[in-house]
């Protein structure tokens, strides 16, 4: 009904959409045909199709789509992209990551409703699948920003029923081998550099937050550990990086220890960009953005169809 109102958008610069993520797509096209900046929250959308054309949209419209994805902005991500062009761990040899969630200790599930499910996340038809397209997108992007590599090839499982408290129909534990695209001087046999990623879901159980890094990237020459204790906002250590090389080989801490806000840092960061990319009608930059996000869809939509084929699945 607002998109129909003239009088209220008459006062609008930017909408701003966030609702689940089966109506991404025709809100996305409808705001877009006012000629308002969209910003539209990830996924991009829960099918390849859907994603695909709104790339498209995005190519053909004058006014830009902009894609609300943070953890390019997360600061350990991009101080550990920064630090492994510079060769800091030496020769990358892989890298893992876990997404994990838990209804007793994140603060990022508020979306519980009254009956103590996840409402429309927990639906298939809503959602388009469970965690790994939820939270577990965000552990996705990092991996190809930090190594700089495209992910080509998955081969996954993902399991269903493991919360029944949450009711959800999707997955609740996801696991994947990423292959990425060959950088051509890998060491003769050693093939193209493998990622694990992991995530999870669950509904009261604690988890090892303290323990557990969100990230593993080792080198031939060291290990960079991303770390937090959970996404929490208001506790300090909500999150660090760690060094590990010949200098420092018990670890060096990045940032603070007395930091607060993690994760959650990086939304500042998202948004000075989005207004930057507003302020000067930066094309190039929102389409980049959605193309990204394509990507990362593209990724958890190929875990999905290798988890039914038991196959390795190319990234399309």
């Amino acid at each position: 009904d607002l998109i129909d109102d003239t009088n209220v958008f008459s006062t609008i610069d930017i909408i701003f959409i966030a609702v689940p993520h089966d109506l991404h797509e025709t809100l996305c096209l409808e705001a877009l045909a006012t000629g308002k900046i969209v910003v539209l929250e990830k996924p991009l959308a829960p099918t390849r199709d859907g994603c695909d054309r709104l790339v498209q949209a995005s190519l053909k419209n004058k006014n830009l789509l902009i894609v609300a994805e943070q953890s390019p902005y997360w600061q350990e991500v991009k101080m550990a992209r920064q630090l492994i062009a510079d060769g800091a761990i030496g020769h990358v040899v892989t890298c893992s990551a876990y997404y994990y969630e838990s209804m007793r200790d994140n603060v990022t599930s508020g979306s519980v409703d009254e009956s103590g499910g996840l409402g429309w996340r927990a639906l298939l038809a809503r959602a388009g699948g469970g965690i790994a397209i939820d939270g577990g997108l965000h552990w996705i992007r990092p991996i190809r920003e930090m190594l700089g590599l495209r992910i080509e090839k998955v081969v996954g499982v993902v399991r269903r029923g493991l919360a029944p408290e949450l009711q959800m129909e999707g997955e609740s534990v996801g696991h994947a081998l990423f292959q990425m695209e060959s950088t051509g001087d890998e060491p003769e046999g050693a093939g193209p550099l493998v990622a694990t990623y992991s995530c999870n879901m669950l509904a009261t159980a604690p988890m090892a937050h303290d323990i557990c890094p969100y990230f593993r990237i080792t080198g031939d020459g060291g290990e960079l550990v991303i770390h937090g204790n959970g996404l929490f906002r208001e506790e300090p250590g909500a999150g660090g990086l760690r060094l590990y090389h010949k200098d420092n080989p018990k670890g060096k801490e990045l940032f603070p220890q007395d930091r607060m806000g993690g994760f959650f840092l990086g939304f500042a960061g998202l948004w000075q960009d989005i207004l930057q990319m507003a302020w000067t009608n930066d094309k190039v930059a929102a389409h980049e953005s959605v193309v990204r996000a394509a990507d990362d869809v593209r990724v958890v939509l190929a875990i999905y169809k290798s988890s039914e084929t038991g196959q390795w699945e190319t990234v399309m």
